[in-house]
């Protein structure tokens, strides 16, 4: 048991969500449990990433376009961690991004977990994390926490059970399942929880991706916004069932939700809460490839694959083919305007994420989960959050330009 919760707080404190309760929130919600205090670990993004040492350069002014397939200029491998239950195959890879060419990824969670109301070892768990004081391992999920200048999506796979979510825009909580997803723009200050659905008469499990994307300085300050999209919404995904070799399947999750990203949302009349505006160029695609088959996607943007079940067969910059097995990431460059990946097995299915956007080239300080441009504004984040005046957006864009201007 000592074990597992060890790695269990290895992985919180590795991406940044190990967090406490010290403050009690506004009166206005004191339904909701305490604030949490976030430790205090930056990161900086733009110059020091998780990324291999072949991606750690300076960012540089975008290079001429050469037209051609893009090599693959690194593969990594990422620690698939036991938790929530570890003894029954529970598991999170906590993929960490960042360099010039994974910019502006920042992080990557792949979660697999199940609960079973039968489980005679869950309720021990439960009360040596409350004994111990350890969040996230007294309960099922993530308690109340904030989040600034980023992107968020939660994507739960086709089959799984759900999520259970909660937050500040003032939108009824709800459950999504597989097959859907949630885009949050946490924008000037967001705060959520977020819990794995689990049921008293039958097991639940669940599979899912969430995706942290930076915003650049002038979005940092947008209102929060959330939308959902996919089954059991009235925004349902772009899918093909062709591809450039062979056969498979392709799901477009930004397509999708670029129909009604600059659509105001309430939750009576759309599926989500709050104005967004578009951001840069980013592109999330589900591939699945079968045995034989062969993708293509013409992009001249930064480009991160990572392989969910299978392996991928990509070329290096010398024209050799390289292999990317399940829970390895593979980075491309910038030498050429598409990307090709095989699935050269001849019995399995091929099943990967494609994350490409327009870099934003900033300078990005993460603690915890908020991400700003500098460290004052990260100061000035907790600051709020002590003083109880994090979500009102008034006061806070009022003093975020005091501060530009000073």
């Amino acid at each position: 048991m000592h074990y597992i919760i060890s790695v269990f707080i290895h992985v919180l404190l590795g991406v940044g969500l190990l967090l406490r309760p010290v403050l009690a929130l506004q009166q206005s919600t004191p339904r909701w449990q305490p604030l949490p205090e976030v430790p205090r670990r930056q990161v900086l993004t733009s110059a020091v990433g998780a990324a291999s040492a072949g991606l750690l350069l300076p960012a540089a002014k975008a290079s001429p376009i050469l037209a051609g397939p893009r090599s693959v200029i690194a593969v990594d491998s990422h620690l698939s961690i036991p938790v929530w239950p570890s003894w029954a195959g529970g598991r999170v890879v906590p993929v960490s991004l960042g360099g010039p060419l994974q910019d502006p990824f920042l992080l990557l969670a792949h979660h697999k977990h199940w609960f079973d109301p039968k489980d005679p070892l869950r309720q021990p768990f439960q009360q040596a994390g409350k004994l111990l004081g350890l969040p996230y391992v007294d309960v099922e999920g993530f308690k109340l926490h904030p989040h600034r200048g980023f992107d968020i999506w939660t994507y739960v796979l086709d089959g799984s059970d759900g999520f259970r979510h909660r937050d500040s825009l003032g939108e009824s909580p709800r459950v999504y399942r597989g097959g859907s997803a949630q885009w949050m723009r946490t924008g000037s200050g967001v705060m959520h929880e977020e819990y794995w659905e689990t049921r008293p008469d039958r097991r639940t499990n669940i599979e899912l991706f969430q995706l942290w994307v930076n915003l650049g300085s002038k979005q940092k300050m947008d209102p929060p916004a959330i939308r959902y999209l996919g089954q059991d919404t009235t925004t349902l995904w772009t899918e093909k069932h062709t591809v450039s070799k062979g056969s498979g399947w392709v799901r477009d999750l930004t397509s999708t939700l670029n129909t009604v990203i600059d659509e105001p949302a309430t939750s009576t009349d759309f599926d989500g809460q709050g104005m967004a505006r578009g951001r840069p160029p980013l592109e999330i695609l589900h591939v699945k490839l079968d045995p034989g088959s062969e993708f293509t996607w013409e992009t001249t943007l930064n480009v991160v694959l990572y392989v969910r079940e299978g392996a991928a067969q990509l070329k290096d910059v010398a024209g050799n083919m390289v292999p990317v097995e399940a829970l390895q990431t593979a980075t491309f460059s910038h030498n050429g305007d598409f990307v090709t990946i095989r699935n050269q097995k001849e019995r399995q299915t091929l099943d990967f994420l494609l994350l490409s956007a327009q870099p934003l080239r900033e300078q990005a300080i993460q603690a915890g989960p908020i991400v700003m441009n500098t460290e004052e504004e990260i100061n000035v984040a907790y600051q709020q959050l002590q003083e109880g005046t994090f979500l009102n957006r008034d006061y806070v864009l009022k003093q975020h330009e005091q501060k530009r201007r000073a």
